[in-house]
């Protein structure tokens, strides 16, 4: 039983104040005078900014909508084979389709920003001396949040107060430069601030390493395209010199016991933490990997029948599994079923023979503590070690020491199976990597982006005609480089201008 979710003990502190300890008034109606008073309402208030990743009271959680329909979908990882009634957004973002009022961007741009008026309340509202550990977690989360909406939006308003919504629509949409001054201004406090790793009670709360490690992300994202700041790649590598061998200490030495529920929060360093039971704290991914309507048929075998299933029947890239079967690669077993059986009736069932993405689903039909489709009990990673890994061997490249660099890829393609590369290192082998290394876990996408526009739009385009047809859409340009701001905060702004070709 995961005693130590995020999301649970934010749950609990609502669900149970009816004791004398916790009767307080819930955090959503709380004003500023009556709450932030005592370390519990400020350890409260900080567990409500990373419930903003969970489902937040509805039906779908952030790495679902942001990492998996809006970032992996629209990569060169799966490609959509049928359509049913589920999820029309799902279709639209594959098919890339999507508009300024695709549903599922508003909630993504919601969902951010919502965070970053978490963490502005928290840290305006409590003295810079005290709750130094909750300061630096609400500025790391801040700070995520921030790093996120420019990947994937490009400029957005800064905000690092409490703002009325009257003056927060007079708001221009700020340089990205700017934005990430600010980011790293947030992330050198936590990475200043926390301890290296929390364990126990506090297992899954950010700490320092993540901290650090974001920042180097960060620095990589500054480094390519769009900004090519040609300053940033010297600084990511810096970054990860200090950390690296900490970070290697959370490797783990089998990949497939990644991604399993007794090893979570171990081997990472910040994940999106879920528990099943029915209480709204479950992951609503694995819902997305399939082909049925809600009311259809057991799929697979290893779900209830009683499960219904929210996807379009959308398979990882055959080209993609038939190379690393062929290198007889340990992370594709570890991420992708290649068939399923139809039935739990073992007599009429068959065997349906499909490239699914499966790394997040707990494959056990005697879990008796999954309820739905969206109540899946698996972690989401957001930064793991093996992301640390790779980004340092990049930067180390970049910066004309690829020598040093081949260690690190080396450790990545030993976990998998493989030989050690025989010759000097080059951006090709790590992006070879990251793709094997990360199928399902939503940075293809953003890779793609920051190697270069013309590269990016090459990729996709390429990857779309091979599947081409009228039921993958159409093909990607430009234009699918970034999402759309969404029309309710175009409607509310005379100051912005939409992104190109939306």
């Amino acid at each position: 039983m995961k005693i130590n979710k995020l999301i649970i003990l934010f749950l609990s502190f609502a669900m149970f104040s009816c004791t004398s300890d916790l009767d307080i008034i819930p955090v959503e109606n709380n004003v500023s005078n009556t709450f932030y008073s005592s370390e519990l309402e400020v350890n409260q208030a900080a567990i409500g900014i990373y419930s903003r990743l969970g489902r937040s009271g509805s039906n779908q959680d952030f790495p679902t909508l942001y990492y998996l329909l809006v970032s992996e979908d629209r990569s060169d990882i799966r490609y959509l084979v049928g359509e049913t009634s589920a999820q029309n957004d799902q279709l639209d973002i594959r098919k890339y389709l999507l508009t300024s009022s695709t549903t599922t961007v508003s909630t993504i741009f919601a969902r951010l920003y919502s965070m970053i008026a978490d963490a502005n309340n928290l840290l305006s509202k409590t003295p810079e001396n005290e709750y130094v550990r909750y300061r630096a977690e609400a500025c790391f989360l801040r700070a995520y949040a921030y790093s996120e909406l420019v990947r994937a939006f490009g400029p957005v308003s800064l905000v690092t107060k409490p703002i009325e919504n009257g003056a927060a629509v007079l708001l221009p949409r700020e340089p990205i430069e700017t934005i990430y001054a600010q980011i790293i201004e947030d992330l050198n406090y936590a990475g200043a601030n926390l301890d290296e790793v929390y364990t126990g009670k506090s297992s899954g709360r950010v700490g320092s390493l993540a901290a650090k490690a974001l920042l180097g992300q960060v620095y990589m994202t500054m480094a390519g395209s769009p900004l090519k700041d040609a300053s940033a790649m010297v600084k990511a590598e810096s970054v990860y010199a200090q950390i690296i061998d900490k970070v290697s200490a959370r490797f783990a030495t089998n990949y497939a016991d990644i991604f399993t529920l007794r090893n979570e929060n171990k081997y990472d360093l910040f994940s999106v933490q879920f528990a099943s039971g029915g209480f709204g704290t479950g992951s609503s991914l694995p819902g997305y990997i399939t082909s049925s309507g809600s009311g259809a048929s057991p799929f697979p075998e290893w779900v209830y029948s009683s499960y219904g299933q929210q996807g379009q029947d959308l398979r990882v890239d055959t080209l993609l599994v038939n190379e690393m079967k062929l290198n007889n690669d340990k992370r594709l077993p570890a991420s992708v079923d290649m068939g399923f059986w139809n039935s739990l009736d073992a007599q009429k069932r068959v065997w349906v023979v499909r490239n699914v993405l499966t790394k997040f689903l707990e494959k056990d039909n005697t879990n008796t503590t999954i309820k739905s489709w969206n109540d899946f009990p698996r972690n989401f990673p957001i930064i793991r070690p093996a992301e640390v890994l790779l980004y340092y061997a990049e930067a180390l490249i970049a910066n004309s020491k690829p020598g040093d660099a081949a260690k690190y890829i080396n450790k990545i393609r030993s976990r998998a199976g493989l030989a050690d590369l025989t010759t000097i290192p080059t951006l090709d082998d790590i992006k070879k990597e990251r793709k094997y290394e990360f199928i399902g876990e939503g940075k293809r996408y953003f890779d793609l982006v920051r190697w270069g526009e013309s590269e990016a739009v090459a990729t996709l385009a390429a990857f779309a005609k091979y599947y081409h047809s009228e039921t993958n859409g159409i093909i990607p340009t430009k234009r699918d480089l970034l999402l759309p701001i969404p029309d309710d905060e175009m409607k509310t702004r005379t100051n912005w201008v939409q992104n190109f070709g939306y």
